[in-house]
Order: structure tokens, then C-alpha cells, then sequence
């Protein structure tokens, strides 16, 4: 079909260049309009693997009006962001894009909805408190500075990319660091480990594990995840060195934007990252609704 006969309700499984095109086209006029930085994880939207329904369009006579994607990284919940057009708001788009969306949670078995709301989006509160969506916490986006401080300390941390056989390993600390079931955790596979555009790090010390990090590769940015440190090696100045190895090793690759996020009540990890030239550009929110 094409674009001028677009109109109402469509579901991707994967997203195609004219739509991701359509879909910036749009976060820029929201962005530009009400002054936010709407969290969209473009590197996941260019490379969905194409076997389940992720995302949401709403067209008008041919425009993209309205998309609603879901994030879904564990198996039991799915992180949900989105935007309407300013002009075509309180019209029932976004609740129409909700809504098949929730159908396709429920056929996935999915537990509960995480709303990720920028922390300067009105409309975005309005619409999570007519939910009755409860708040669970907070998050800044932080991108490096121009002048990073990247000098290394004389800790003898072994630093490398992660190898197949390491795919438990990885599970392991990320549990540990997280709080999470260790079961859970299924996205460190040999697959995973050769994505050219996903880098996964381990840090040891004397043979035994110290920590790791996770790295994506974006078109624009570098954004660093699944930073941990296991808990017997917190406190000691192994956690800013495998920062500070992560970024010389993004800065190697031709990536000069590297962004992270934090829980914004995790003052030790803030200022860490202030510490090494991080600076906050963006807060959210993130809200709960159980299916």
C-alpha cells in the first residue's frame, strides 16, 4: 500500500527504511514542539528480528500521526514508549495504538506494561495517571562531555570482549548486579556475542571475574548498559577503570557520542559518571500497569 493510502491502525514486525524515516520524521516534530527527548532506541528499531509484532503505526490520509513501540527485554514485561502528532492529539490515537499493543502482551504471556515517560512530557503524565500506572523510579540519560576524563589508574584489570563460552558468565554478574533472576536472563547467547554492532565485556583480576559491560554500536551513539561489578570488587576503583577501559575501547572505534543512563537516586554510580565527564541531558520516568 502506499503512503498517501495509508490510513488507521498498522502492525510491524519489522520496520522498513521508509518507515523508520516516517517514524524520525515524527520524533522531531514532537521533540522540536514540546522540548523532549523522547526515548525511542533506534538501534532496536533497525534491527528487529522480524518474528513478532513490536511496533504500532497510526497514519491519517497518508502522515504518520501516532506510533507506540514495544521494548521487550526479559519474559515478563514490556517497555512501551511513544508519541502522537501535536495536531492530532485527544483524538484516541495513542489509546487505539495502546490497545492492540496490551493484545499482543497478552498473547506473549507478558506480565505488565513499563511506560517510559520523559520527565518534561505533560501529556505523557496526563496519560499514565489516567492508566492509574504506578511509579517505579527514574532514570537520566548522560552523555560524555567533550573533555572526558579517561585517565586510567594502575589496576591491573585483564579487559576483553566476552567469548562464547562466557554467555553464563555474563548471566551471572548481570543477576548479581541487578537483582534479577538469573533464569531470566537469556539474551547472552553465542549469536548474541557475534552481532558486529553489540560489543559485551569482561573485567578479571588474577583470572577471577571483577565485573562487565555492555556496549551498542548506533549510527550516532554509543550507548553503554549492563554495567556491573560483582559485589566482593565494589568500593575498590575496579568499576571506574572498566568504565574508563569501555570508553577508550568505544573512542578506538570511531564512535566520539557515548551515552549511558542511571537511576537517578544512585548516587554513587552518578557520581561516578560525573567523575569521568558524563553530564545528565534528559530524565524518565517509569511507570508500571500489571496485564
Amino acid at each position: 500500500m502506499n503512503k498517501e493510502e495509508k490510513h488507521g491502525l498498522y502492525m510491524r514486525q519489522v520496520l522498513h527504511a521508509a518507515e523508520l524515516a516516517e517514524i524520525e520524521h515524527l520524533a522531531h516534530i514532537c521533540n522540536t514542539c514540546d522540548g523532549l527527548d523522547l526515548k525511542l532506541n533506534w538501534e532496536v528499531l533497525r534491527t528487529r528480528p522480524g518474528d513478532q509484532t513490536n511496533d504500532f503505526l497510526y497514519y491519517q490520509n497518508g502522515q504518520l500521526v501516532g506510533y507506540l513501540p514495544l521494548f521487550v527485554f526479559n519474559a515478563t514485561e514490556a517497555e512501551i514508549s511513544g508519541m502522537v502528532h501535536p495536531d492530532y492529539r485527544r483524538q484516541g490515537i495513542f489509546t487505539q495504538l495502546l490497545a492492540s499493543a496490551k493484545k499482543e502482551c497478552y498473547a506473549r504471556g507478558l506480565q505488565k506494561l513499563v511506560f517510559i515517560v520523559e520527565h518534561l512530557s505533560s501529556s505523557g503524565h496526563c496519560f499514565v495517571d489516567a492508566l492509574q500506572a504506578q511509579y517505579h523510579h527514574s532514570e537520566y540519560k548522560m552523555v560524555l562531555g567533550l573533555s572526558p576524563n579517561t585517565e586510567l589508574s594502575a589496576i591491573p584489570l585483564e579487559f576483553r570482549r566476552a567469548v562464547a563460552t562466557e554467555c553464563a558468565t555474563l548471566a551471572h554478574i548481570t543477576a548479581v548486579s541487578f537483582d534479577l533472576n538469573e533464569q531470566d536472563i537469556d539474551w547472552y547467547t553465542p549469536q548474541s556475542l557475534q552481532a558486529p554492532r553489540r560489543h559485551f565485556y569482561v573485567a578479571l583480576l588474577n583470572g577471577a571475574y571483577v565485573g562487565k559491560v555492555d556496549v551498542t554500536f548506533g549510527e550516532d551513539e554509543a550507548f553503554i548498559y549492563g554495567f556491573g561489578v560483582l559485589p566482593e570488587y565494589r568500593r575498590r576503583g575496579y568499576g571506574r577503570q572498566i568504565l574508563l577501559l569501555t570508553i577508550q575501547d568505544i573512542l578506538t572505534h570511531g564512535q566520539q557520542q557515548i551515552a549511558l543512563e542511571v537511576a537517578v537516586e544512585n548516587e554513587r554510580a552518578l557520581e561516578l559518571y560525573h567523575s569521568c565527564g558524563f553530564q545528565e541531558i534528559s530524565r524518565y520516568n517509569y511507570y508500571v500497569l500489571p496485564l
